[in-house]
């Protein structure tokens, strides 16, 4: 199994890299996508951070890069994307490449993508809020798709971020802890 880190629009910084030593004993190869190309931006804050994302085109390119990182894999993948890369990661699961689990957190533009369908089992964790919308009632809608699961944490979005103005110590250990128990689960056992 490869591990795919779909990241956030801060881009690749020094707490994803942790991420993926945490996750590589369960991998065969696990790689970081990011919408800028792999350098750490390091950017002072998170309106500095979404308008260079903007610039870089935003969901449709980013999406695209990490479907084709998916697709070209000899080994099924697990996928685990944060905010922007959640829904980039969402909207890979819907086409028919090896993906052989998603974990979408905090991915609030997954709402404008609600019609499709994905072809993979995911995890969807939403935030405890959002100001845009009602995490509610779009968990409810898309746990009616087949495949999809939808898990509420008890932090806002960006929780799992040390950079972000939501991140939550005690909810990143928590989900990070089963993150890495998925993984192990799937790496024993792949499809």
């Amino acid at each position: 199994m490869d591990i795919i880190l779909a990241t956030e629009i801060w881009g690749r910084t020094p707490h994803v890299d942790e991420l993926a030593a945490q996750l590589r004993p369960h991998a065969r190869r696990v790689t970081v996508a990011d919408p800028y190309d792999g350098r750490d931006p390091r950017f002072p804050d998170e309106g500095t951070a979404y308008v260079a994302y903007r610039k870089q085109g935003g969901l449709a390119p980013y999406a695209h890069r990490v479907t084709e990182l998916a697709a070209k894999g000899a080994d099924p993948v697990l996928l685990a994307g944060f905010s922007a890369g959640a829904a980039a990661a969402w909207a890979a699961c819907a086409e028919n490449i090896p993906i052989l689990h998603a974990c979408c957190f905090y991915g609030s533009a997954i709402r404008t993508m609600t019609g499709l369908i994905p072809r993979a089992p995911v995890d969807l964790i939403f935030p405890a809020f959002e100001p845009r919308f009602d995490v509610a009632a779009l968990a409810a809608d898309l746990a009616a798709l087949p495949l999809v699961t939808c898990r509420q944490a008890r932090a806002g979005h960006g929780f799992m971020n040390p950079l972000s103005a939501n991140h939550d110590a005690p909810e990143c250990r928590r989900w990070t802890a089963w993150l890495l128990r998925l993984a192990r689960t799937l790496g024993k056992n792949p499809a």
